[in-house]
């Protein structure tokens, strides 16, 4: 299945893995890597996924490859949030632009989890 997986990790965390992951490269061990979406905080997470995201996500899987207007109509939206809203999460990867210039959302599943630990 086709997954990313988005999380809250401190800066420290981050450079951890990094530092594990340069070590695997370096043995020739490191294999396929899941797709990851790292926040420094919950707080930056929910800023940046918001309700009207989600609905976006959903509503362009369920749509398939189409234009930005064609899915601030089908959302009912008003076409310059929308907008706004493609940008985030193409820069975040979470959709993707084909050659013909539509999104669409790349992925089978977005899952999100949150370390209590980590939610600070």
């Amino acid at each position: 299945m086709n997954e990313v997986r988005l999380h809250v990790t401190g800066i420290g965390s981050f450079f951890d893995e990094a530092a594990k992951a340069a070590r695997e490269i370096d043995r020739g061990e490191l294999g396929e890597q899941p797709a990851e979406v790292a926040f420094q905080t919950m707080d930056l997470l929910l800023k940046v996924l918001t309700p009207n995201r989600w609905r976006l996500l959903r509503a362009l899987k369920v749509e398939g490859p189409t234009s930005i207007r064609q899915l601030s109509q089908k959302l009912d939206r008003d076409y310059r949030g929308v907008h706004a809203d493609v940008s985030a999460l193409l820069e975040l990867g979470l959709i993707v632009r084909d050659d013909a210039g539509r999104i669409f959302v790349c992925w089978d599943r977005i899952i999100a989890e949150m370390d209590l630990n980590q939610a600070a």
